[in-house]
């Protein structure tokens, strides 16, 4: 039988796959099965993964396997072996998407933390290369904007530094790259701070089992969030699919 094409993911909480328990966070990487596929989608652990939270969407044509793991850094996600985890089961043809920054930046983190300059050597030496050497597709994806707006009303960018270093090796590797940052602090901007509250983990007290004293969280997304940011990623994976 002929192994399907996988779609890795690796990044981090707003990546990430979560448990009933933890609704309604959602990262994107949970949702994004539902852009490639209007049929029985098949849900399991990840075949060959020794990670709990690792989790597997097999489509008729495609398995996007999403490994991602909250408060990891591309420091700390390959120091756990994380990213050994994804190395050892990519094959000729898949395609890896890589979205780090929201902890890479946590200076008070030293097992996360990496300089925007050590970022981008780490993601060339450790991810990109390694994943070109198995014959498969690395795809930078930029970190998604924070519900964070300036006194204009403008979404900003979260992580420039992170963002801007991601941009430049892809222009001088040539290396595919989705600008989730960009895509989504103009979204944000566009139907305003007030109806981001929707989209982000803010929640009234008594509202869900998992934040009974309730919770504002600028970071990490709902259901509904989860599900539009899919929907860029998805955009941009298959224009990159079909070159």
């Amino acid at each position: 039988m002929q192994r399907k094409r996988t779609i890795f993911l690796a990044g981090d909480s707003t990546v990430q796959t979560y448990k009933l328990t933890d609704a309604p966070q959602c990262g994107w990487g949970a949702m994004l099965h539902k852009y490639f596929a209007d049929n029985e989608v098949k849900i399991y652990h990840s075949r060959e993964s020794r990670f709990e939270n690792s989790v597997s969407y097999e489509l008729a044509d495609i398995i996007i396997d999403n490994r991602a793991m909250a408060a990891r850094s591309a420091k700390s996600f390959f120091d756990e072996g994380r990213w050994e985890d994804i190395l050892s089961c990519i094959r000729e043809g898949d395609f890896v998407l890589m979205q780090f920054a929201h902890n890479d930046a946590n200076k008070e983190k030293p097992e996360r933390y990496l300089h925007p300059d050590e970022y981008g050597k780490k993601l060339l030496n450790d991810y990109i290369i390694p994943v070109r050497e198995k014959k498969a597709v690395p795809v930078l994806v930029t970190a998604i904007a924070m519900k964070d707006f300036d006194e204009n009303g403008i979404c900003k960018i979260s992580f420039p530094e992170y963002r801007d270093k991601m941009i430049e090796l892809s222009e001088k590797e040539q290396v595919d790259l989705i600008d989730l940052g960009k895509e989504t602090a103009d979204y944000n901007t566009f139907i305003g701070e007030e109806a981001c509250k929707s989209i982000y983990m803010n929640l009234e007290k008594g509202m869900f089992e998992s934040a009974k004293e309730g919770k504002e969280d600028n970071a990490h997304l709902k259901f509904e969030g989860a599900f539009v940011y899919a929907g860029f990623v998805a955009a941009g994976l298959k224009n990159i699919m079909n070159k």
